[in-house]
């Protein structure tokens, strides 16, 4: 096969914690809202950043985590009236 017609895909994924004791009570209104507005900015931005792409697929969950693998590489945002403890 030669090496153009291979299909070729760049993943990116994002994960927003809330962390643990966070009292406050996130609606799904409001996580709905945070994905219309990020998916709609990848989408303004794709053709300029990635202009050989024909399309982007954007999948989203909401859920809790019980367990996870301490694998992944993690970035602290700075702190926050609404992500502090």
């Amino acid at each position: 096969m030669a090496a153009n017609n291979v299909p070729r895909v760049l993943r990116m994924t994002f994960e927003f914690r809330v962390p643990r004791g966070v009292r406050r009570d996130i609606r799904m209104k409001r996580v709905e809202a945070a994905v219309e507005r990020l998916s709609t900015a990848v989408e303004a931005l794709a053709p300029s950043i990635f202009p050989w792409a024909d399309k982007v697929n954007i999948s989203y969950d909401y859920s809790y985590r019980w367990w996870e693998d301490p694998g992944n590489v993690e970035i602290k945002l700075p702190a926050t009236a609404d992500n502090t403890v």
